[in-house]
């Protein structure tokens, strides 16, 4: 179907003239939809205007130009986005349940908002638009929330107080970062009509390894599987030399042959 044919929520009934608002929310839908199919250096005002179905000059009515339809998706969406991580964190479950209910957040995204993302990830996290002060300020508030969440279960006796809860929002962040863009990609494929199982148990997944680790805990040190793990013996490690097999024999049989001397 071609672009210009789409319908979306929110777009203009035949012989009805939508409010301003609806406008401007129907040219950003538009455009996400056009950045997501042709990438951002690839679209033109005149496709966001095709696939509203509004006229080409009605677009500069509401945005100066692409950039700055680019930078509101952004601010707009991302600023909604961080609202509902913010209302996770400040729950009263315990940490690990908003961890789990934040990666879910966060994943589901892509599931839900699949063009929205890929903008997000192709078009404006790797340009160099992405380093302006204002987008680092943006994203610095997603590190800055979740370090404050692992800082309250640090306090509340739940997570380890010798971690520094700043870098370890980093990695929490980037493991789920790592996950989205190989959705984007096309490298990590679900099933259809199993997103929402698949990416339940990947947030799941992804805490578990972030709290507890890969190890195994149900191995105690007797166990015979307990080294199973542990990397070989390297050649300048060795368990026991032969030269000092030789040397400790010479050393215990040395006095017993002075004696029968």
């Amino acid at each position: 179907m071609p672009a210009a044919n789409l319908k979306v929520a929110g777009a203009p009934r035949s012989g009805s003239d939508p409010p301003r608002k609806d406008k401007r929310s129907l040219i950003l839908d538009s455009a996400i939809r056009v950045f997501a199919q042709m990438g951002y250096h690839g679209a033109r005002v005149s496709d966001i205007a095709r696939e509203a179905g509004i006229a080409y000059g009605l677009v500069y009515h509401y945005f100066k130009n692409k950039e700055e339809i680019l930078n509101t998706i952004f601010e707009e969406r991302w600023t909604g986005f961080l609202e509902a991580l913010e209302g996770i964190a400040e729950g009263r479950n315990p940490t690990q349940d908003k961890l789990v209910s934040i990666a879910a957040l966060v994943l589901n995204a892509y599931r839900l908002r699949p063009e929205w993302v890929k903008v997000l990830v192709l078009e404006i996290q790797r340009s160099s638009r992405f380093a302006e002060p204002t987008q680092q300020r943006a994203i610095g508030r997603l590190f800055q929330l979740v370090a404050r969440l692992l800082r309250d279960g640090q306090a509340a006796g739940e997570l380890r107080a010798d971690l520094d809860p700043d870098v370890a929002s980093y990695v929490f962040v980037g493991a789920l970062e790592i996950v989205i863009t190989a959705s984007v990609l096309d490298v990590l494929r679900v099933e259809p009509g199993e997103e929402a199982e698949y990416f339940e148990k990947v947030a799941r997944t992804v805490v578990d390894i972030f709290l507890n680790g890969l190890g195994r805990t149900d191995l105690g040190p007797d166990s015979k599987e307990a080294g199973a793990g542990r990397p070989p013996r390297s050649e300048a490690e060795p368990s026991e030399a032969p030269a000092t097999r030789a040397r400790a024999k010479s050393e215990r049989e040395g006095p017993a042959e002075k004696e029968q001397e």
